[in-house]
């Protein structure tokens, strides 16, 4: 879970707004593919300010007790972001109070058909759905859906004073697993999950800071580390230096080779994904701004490669066998698939509706695959995404794990082969705003799954035929803001 002002909804009772899309501060040239406002963007507030806006217009509907204004404004903010579980449960309970029952149950139905789980008997606004059968048949498979699941076992456990662990990384040649931490930005390593030693940190690399994400290069033996200036890190204060950085340490002893710095001072930039190309290139997604960066072998300052003003909170990121395309997870808007070739395209990624694809944390690339790990849906669960031809569009889903015992907001992980190695925990939901722990801070568990090892399998058909149609997904322009 990587620290970024992305919009999340929660009503206990009143929905609350947070703090809508961060906007980077600095200018960044626009591909040609970026969006126009749509009919419904021109007729209503601007592009940028629609979330904020209607997340007021439902809270103070709601406080004002005028379902109906809230369900209106409800479903707006649906539109915009389709993949939020928050938005889809409020719709249910709107439209049960209003007596929209069909509407209600649609809803439910839908959910129920992505695979999401709700304990809708702890709801008291749904209360006019319960004289119906088909209540209680979808809270059963609903019920049913946040059961354990999947073959993921415990590798290593991460003892708890290795504060809020998030980047990980696997190095193929020495079969070295190594670890990132945020509050105290440390580089742990280990080669069989039953030591860690310190591979790195702020004493010995003072330009060290919250480590956001990893990767290794193994064939130059590079060390990458996305790391920040925040609150939680509670390490050693700079003087002067990058609120934002990415260092290359060497692979085998952990020194600085190299510090290429994003921002500096108050400017508003956070690298918290990588991934490596196979000629070296680095690309890192910022999760304050909308921004996907390039570092190219010899360039010596990273520099901005795709933006997008619709972007909400970028997480993992991955990029294919050919290294033609780059899959960047946005947390409330699913995956994107950006030309990693310079051709300045993006597209939508094709889903089935059977798919909810919020909530995305890792993402990795295996054999015309994408797994996922989603946290911000409930099962949080891992996923295998079978792609089409093009790359464009998912033809079939697999989950492989959800709702385990040791599931506490799964996050980042590394693969070998076809085994992920995961942090099946996060400390994220067990500290304060500066890295102190609000509760006993647990140990993490690092799981290992096989993504080979699928025993369900959903085919979006819509999907499938939406691929032989158009041959393509669809292009980020054509989506609504």
């Amino acid at each position: 879970m990587r620290i970024s002002a992305i919009l999340i909804s929660l009503l206990a009772g009143l929905l609350l707004a947070v703090t809508a899309s961060a906007q980077s501060e600095a200018e960044v040239n626009q591909p040609d593919s970026a969006p126009e406002p749509g009919p419904e963007q021109s007729a209503g507030p601007p592009p940028g300010q629609q979330m904020s806006h209607w997340i007021r217009k439902a809270a103070n509907a709601y406080q004002s007790q005028d379902i109906e204004g809230w369900v209106e404004a409800t479903r707006e903010l649906h539109k915009l972001r389709p993949y939020n579980q928050d938005f889809m449960r409020q719709l249910v309970e709107g439209n049960a109070l209003l007596g929209n029952l069909r509407e209600a149950f649609n809803i439910m139905l839908k959910m129920q058909q992505q695979g999401l789980s709700v304990d809708w008997d702890a709801i008291e606004a749904v209360e006019p759905l319960r004289e119906h059968s088909l209540y209680d048949h979808l809270k059963q498979l609903m019920t049913e859906a946040g059961q354990p699941f999947g073959d993921a076992s415990t590798w290593s456990t991460l003892d708890s004073e290795h504060a809020m662990p998030e980047a990980m990384a696997f190095d193929s040649a020495s079969e070295r697993i190594f670890v990132g931490t945020i509050r105290d930005g440390e580089i742990l390593v280990s080669e069989d999950g039953e030591s860690w030693d310190m591979f790195a940190s702020p004493e010995t690399v003072p330009e060290l800071a919250s480590v956001f994400d990893i990767a290794v290069d193994a064939e130059r033996r590079h060390l990458w580390a996305a790391v920040g200036r925040v609150s939680h890190y509670q390490g050693p204060e700079a003087e002067e230096g990058a609120n934002s950085a990415l260092l290359r340490l060497d692979l085998e002893n952990g020194e600085l080779q190299e510090q290429y710095t994003l921002s500096t001072d108050d400017q508003r930039n956070l690298i918290g994904s990588l991934t490596l190309a196979g000629d070296g290139t680095i690309f890192a997604a910022d999760t304050q701004a909308p921004i996907v960066y390039r570092l190219e072998p010899g360039q010596e300052q990273i520099k901005p490669y795709f933006a997008h003003p619709n972007f909400t909170s970028l997480r993992g990121i991955a990029l294919n066998d050919d290294d033609s395309l780059l899959y960047v997870a946005d947390y409330e808007l699913g995956i994107l698939v950006v030309d990693a070739t310079g051709g300045e395209q993006a597209w939508q990624l094709a889903v089935p509706e059977t798919f909810n694809a919020g909530g995305i944390d890792g993402l990795y690339w295996w054999n015309d695959h994408l797994v996922a790990i989603q946290n911000g849906i409930s099962p949080q669960r891992v996923v295998r995404l079978e792609l089409g031809p093009d790359g464009l569009g998912v033809t079939s889903v697999a989950p492989l794990a959800a709702a385990k015992e040791e599931f506490d907001t799964p996050t980042f992980g590394t693969m070998d082969g076809q085994m992920l190695y995961f942090l099946a925990g996060s400390h994220w939901p067990h500290v304060d705003q500066k890295g102190n722990a609000v509760d006993n801070l647990p140990d993490v568990p690092i799981m290992q799954l096989d993504v080979d090892a699928a025993s369900v399998q959903v085919v979006g058909q819509q999907v499938l035929e939406q691929l032989k149609r158009q041959g393509r997904g669809v292009p980020i322009d054509e989506q609504d803001g």
